[in-house]
């Protein structure tokens, strides 16, 4: 299967959005049906049975996010991406618990970041592993305010989550942000590219454990902002974390996105 076969259904009421999405697309998939409130989409999915659907959060009517669950219950086999131009946290949080493949914002999507989202379904569909294992963040154009980012976290769902959070903060600024799962791949990529600007590091990683990155990054990259995550880190571990030079522990407790939001702030992310 090549992405010449897919099928697209964008469900938006903003025509000339919709209408770039399908500029973009028309030469890439097999078919494209635009569709301006989500009630008729539904009608799409079931007669057309969409491998993508483009479906935004704002619709005149029932959003994007009261959908969500019907959609892929009409259509479970479609890669669902939930599309605006603001995001709460609190939406991006409930689009992914409900079903939601993926979440992008509007105002920062382009044509390399559709490619992305075309190449990873075709992935996820020959592979059959879900959605959010095989798409890569969208590097986006460097900008005098951009910062390197870097997601060392061995538990995958959670680093898409957190992909996803950084990926729609309200600041709009756009950064560039690579995701690892082992510290071995960590340390190959510093090699070839430097160190980020910040590093949100897993404390539990099955590779390595926080120390030693710490110490690897205390030796050649001390201008990195070091995030510690973590379910659980007793106070003795905290003040040590702190000596070795981390910024911040985050706790991966309920509250742990609105903890991003503000060390995001802070670091002026």
């Amino acid at each position: 299967m090549s992405s010449s076969d897919l099928k697209v259904l964008i469900v938006e009421d903003e025509m000339i959005f919709a209408r770039q999405l399908e500029s973009w697309l028309k030469n890439k998939v097999s078919d494209i049906y635009i569709s301006n409130t989500s009630e008729n989409g539904s009608y799409y999915l079931s007669m057309e049975n969409p491998d993508i659907i483009f479906l935004d959060n704002q619709l005149p009517g029932i959003n994007g996010l009261d959908v969500i669950e019907f959609y892929k219950e009409k259509a479970p086999n479609s890669i669902l991406v939930l599309m605006s131009s603001v995001f709460l946290l609190e939406e991006i949080t409930q689009a992914l618990k409900v079903g939601a493949d993926y979440v992008f914002n509007k105002r920062n999507e382009n044509e390399s970041g559709l490619n992305s989202i075309l190449e990873a379904s075709l992935k996820t569909k020959s592979s059959g592993n879900p959605f959010w294992k095989i798409i890569e963040f969208i590097t986006p154009d460097k900008s005098d305010t951009s910062k390197k980012v870097v997601i060392l976290e061995d538990e995958e769902l959670f680093s898409f989550q957190l992909l996803m959070l950084l990926n729609n903060l309200p600041s709009q600024k756009k950064h560039t942000v690579h995701r690892f799962s082992r510290a071995d791949e960590f340390i190959k990529h510093v090699r070839k590219n430097n160190y980020p600007d910040v590093l949100f590091l897993d404390y539990e990683l099955e590779d390595s454990n926080a120390h030693e990155i710490l110490d690897h990054i205390n030796k050649h990259g001390k201008e990195c902002n070091t995030i510690i995550l973590s379910a659980n880190i007793d106070i003795d571990t905290a003040l040590s974390l702190n000596l070795e030079g981390v910024s911040e522990i985050i706790m991966k407790d309920e509250n742990w996105q609105k903890s991003i939001t503000e060390c995001a702030r802070n670091l002026k992310l």
